[in-house]
C-alpha cells in the first residue's frame, strides 16, 4: 500500500491511499497515516481511488483517523471510493459516522 498528501488550499489536506486495506497494507502505512491526520490538521480529505478491496483493519484504521480529526473539532470526508470498497462502508456502518463524497471538490465543502 501507499500514500501520498497534498495540502489544498485552504490548508486542506488531501491523503491518496493506493493498494489493498488489508493487514498487510495499513501496516505499511500506519506511521505515515497517523502523522497525515495528527494536530495541527483540521481539514483532512482521503483520496481512496486507488483502494480496490478494504478488510476490516482497513476501516478501523479510517475511523481512529476520523476519531482523531474529529475529536479536536476538525472535519474529515472520505473520496474517490470504488464500488466494492463503498459497499464495504454502507454495509458496516461507517458511511453513518464518516462523511464519504461523490469527488473531491465535494470533499473540500465537507471540510470547510
Amino acid at each position: 500500500m501507499e500514500i501520498g498528501e497534498e495540502i489544498l488550499e485552504g490548508d486542506v489536506v488531501k491523503i491518496n491511499l493506493s493498494g489493498r486495506m488489508d493487514l498487510a497494507g495499513v501496516n505499511a502505512i500506519e506511521s505515515d497515516f497517523t502523522s497525515m491526520t495528527a494536530a495541527p490538521r483540521m481539514s483532512v480529505i482521503v483520496d481512496m481511488s486507488g483502494v480496490p478491496y478494504m478488510s476490516s483493519i482497513g476501516i478501523r484504521s479510517l475511523l481512529i483517523r476520523a476519531k482523531s480529526v474529529t475529536g479536536r473539532g476538525g472535519k474529515y470526508a472520505l473520496t474517490g471510493l470504488q464500488s466494492d470498497v463503498l459497499n464495504v462502508l454502507h454495509v458496516s456502518g461507517i458511511d453513518k459516522l464518516i462523511k464519504i463524497c461523490d469527488d473531491v471538490t465535494a470533499a473540500r465543502e465537507c471540510v470547510k
